[in-house]
């Protein structure tokens, strides 16, 4: 999955456009992404200093995240950020400010959350929410209350108003969110929009209430701020939701109304989320389609913005190229590396951080926290000298350190790829025949093959500093001392447990008959039926508390390649609950169901017996038993192999622990351990 030769002509990328009246450097932009670093419901410094960035990277465009364009949007998230209050404009000022200086274009998009809030999230804020009809969220369920001709007025006097005030402070124009469900989507939506007014029923009632916005707006702002609306022309919902039919349809109104510079073109919505981020194993130019039919639609009345998983400048040509947009939006991957517009001008995509589609991002925002990178601790860091994404501190020449490191995972290849950069000498030592670590289990499944773009790139750093790496290394103490190094760094990973021991089962040391042969962890499980896919037999039962990938991917493989009969169990209440979060369970599930999957929920496995096995619900009153098992796959915990770090024989010299051999976690964790060791070091 290396990156693609800088032999392609990207003229069309380092074209200007005009928009409105703002003029870009070039055509390569960050959509609005909720990032959530706000304070007190203000846009942050650490918002501006990581905008800052981007511009300063050679991003054309940026466009906030969400700015509530009404007083009851604010609190949809913690941390979420006003427009409407006028408390906003010195922020925004100093926004403006930042991104101009490095000659780069700032847009800020106003949007209402409508049925996709929390009445309750603001503790001294309570309030019903506002809904276009009494059509409750798929994620919140609260009712709302169905807003009248009064609080229609409201909300578009509070976007006037918001939009005001970024034109005040200087900001180059505000975008109106009307896609992905929230409040100015919901009325061009068929799922939420059942009203029976002007407001509802036909295609152009449902444009209705963002052309009188944007009147509102314009009556506010004048003609010559540059205004424009992001837009879910397809819900991929059928006729539940908006088709590319009537997203066509939308986009001719709104360009025919005169007021609006730009149309923003996305796809999908709350029920729909994978389509509107589209995770690791989606299509690349997965919405150029729907591009192609909105500048048909629009002709010459406005520009078009497109988005949807394109992770390079040579997509983004691409689209451009076949008349899908005018400009292209790259908005994760610049999440991931501020700076790969000004890389790949100089010819240097081989530093790229590049986004793989982990969407580690998206997990924290499901879970109401600050969004981070997988691959790139420095983001949203960027306040810190600390954390710079361009300035490593050298390391004086006298503190300079021959570090031998032992793991050739991404911890250990993190570490070193930024200790090396500093000035350290490093020797990595593997045990196996590749570096990679367990990102290697995902890497081999089909569609997360860009795992291997993560291992590519952290390597090709370890390399370029003379990053010494040696696989089939099987290290002892003696081994270590012979090299005589400065420091040890330990970074030998985590295996995975195949006992069963489980916190929904306290005092219990593992399922009895967890030692039979025929009993597996899921990493074993895994490379035996990538080896053979009828190692395991026909009869399967998987027991997951993990709710990661891994397992699903396994019974993927299981159900489609052998024809085998798999049986989840699992404690939680559903299966998948970490990748429901970065969107990929929306897009294997459908798959299992329609493979024939059978799924035990809030169930334990209490006995293993040959080939009978005894499962209990979490609650105790129901029983179950299955018999005539071929394999069991336990996918519950990992558990750290750090015995090297603790022995006595290495005790004279400096050690340092990292990774999942100091605890088993996610990637982006021990990226951000590693990387943290490597700056200070």
């Amino acid at each position: 999955m290396g990156i693609k030769a800088n032999n392609t002509n990207l003229d069309r990328v380092w074209e200007p456009l005009t928009i409105g009246n703002t003029k870009v450097r070039n055509r390569i932009m960050m959509t609005a992404m909720g990032v959530f670093y706000g304070e007190n419901n203000l846009l942050s410094d650490r918002h501006i200093i990581y905008y800052k960035e981007r511009a300063k990277g050679g991003a054309g465009l940026i466009i906030t995240e969400q700015q509530a364009g009404h007083k009851l949007s604010k609190g949809s998230f913690y941390d979420g950020c006003t427009a409407w209050e006028e408390r906003v404009v010195p922020q925004y000022a100093k926004l403006a400010n930042a991104v101009h200086e490095y000659e780069g274009k700032i847009f800020a998009q106003l949007f209402a959350a409508g049925v996709h809030d929390k009445g309750n999230m603001i503790f001294d804020e309570w309030h019903p929410l506002w809904g276009v009809s009494d059509i409750p969220s798929i994620f919140h369920k609260e009712v709302p209350h169905v807003v009248d001709k009064e609080d229609i007025n409201d909300l578009q006097m509070g976007f006037a108003k918001s939009a005001n005030n970024a034109k005040i402070a200087g900001l180059d124009g505000v975008e109106l969110h009307a896609a992905h469900s929230y409040m100015l989507g919901q009325f061009l939506s068929p799922t939420y929009n059942n009203r029976t007014d002007e407001y509802g029923g036909n295609n152009k009632n449902r444009c209705r209430f963002i052309v009188e916005t944007a009147e509102k707006v314009r009556e506010s702002v004048g003609p010559d701020f540059t205004l424009g609306v992001r837009l879910s022309v397809e819900e991929h919902l059928g006729s539940a939701g908006t088709t590319s039919e009537q997203g066509e349809e939308q986009v001719e109104i709104f360009a025919r109304s005169g007021l609006f510079d730009f149309i923003n073109i996305s796809a999908g919505g709350y029920h729909t989320f994978a389509a509107a981020v589209p995770p690791m194993g989606s299509p690349s130019k997965i919405n150029l389609p729907l591009g192609i039919i909105a500048k048909r639609a629009v002709g010459n009345k406005a520009k078009i913005f497109l988005a949807g998983r394109v992770t390079n400048l040579y997509e983004a040509e691409e689209i451009l190229t076949e008349n899908a947009a005018d400009m292209v939006a790259l908005t994760r991957a610049h999440f991931a590396d501020p700076h790969l517009v000004t890389k790949t001008k100089e010819g240097r995509e081989k530093e790229i951080r590049r986004c793989i589609g982990a969407n580690e991002c998206i997990s924290r925002i499901f879970d109401q926290r600050p969004a981070a990178c997988l691959v790139n601790p420095s983001t949203g860091r960027e306040k810190s000298s600390e954390w710079s994404h361009t300035k490593i501190s050298p390391v004086q020449d006298l503190k300079r350190k021959s570090i031998v490191v032992i793991g050739g995972g991404i911890s250990g290849l993190h570490f070193s790829a930024i200790a090396s950069e500093r000035g350290h000498e490093i020797s990595i030592f593997e045990k196996s025949d590749k570096i990679g670590g367990h990102v290697l289990n995902y890497a081999n499944l089909k569609g997360k093959e860009r795992w291997l773009d993560l291992i590519e790139d952290v390597s090709h750093r370890c390399l370029s500093n003379n990053v010494k790496i040696e696989c089939n290394a099987e290290m002892n103490e003696e081994k270590i001392l012979n090299l005589n190094p400065d420091t040890l760094v330990v970074a030998t990973g985590a295996r995975w447990r195949k006992d069963g021991r489980t916190p929904y089962q306290p005092g219990s040391e593992g399922v009895p008959g967890h030692k039979q042969q025929n009993v597996f962890d899921i990493e074993t499980a895994l490379s035996l039926i990538l080896k053979d896919n009828k190692a395991l037999g026909k009869n399967i039962i998987m027991i997951d508390e993990s709710g990661g990938y891994l397992p699903l991917a396994v019974a993927k493989i299981l159900l489609s390649d052998t024809k085998a009969q798999v049986n989840m169990v699992t404690p939680e209440p559903r299966v998948g609950a970490e990748v429901y979060k970065t969107l990929e369970l929306m897009q294997i599930m459908p798959e299992l169901e329609a493979l024939g999957i059978n799924i035990f929920s809030e169930t334990n496995v209490v006995s293993i017996n040959k080939k009978e096995v005894q499962l209990l619900s979490i609650w105790g009153t129901k029983t179950h038993i299955i018999d005539n098992v071929d394999s069991i796959i336990f996918s519950t915990f990992r558990e750290s192999i750090n015995s090297l770090f603790y022995t006595k024989k290495l005790s004279g010299l400096e050690r340092k622990l990292i990774g999942d051999a100091m605890a088993p976690r996610r990637p982006a964790q021990v990226i951000y351990e590693a990387e943290q060791l490597g700056r200070k070091i």
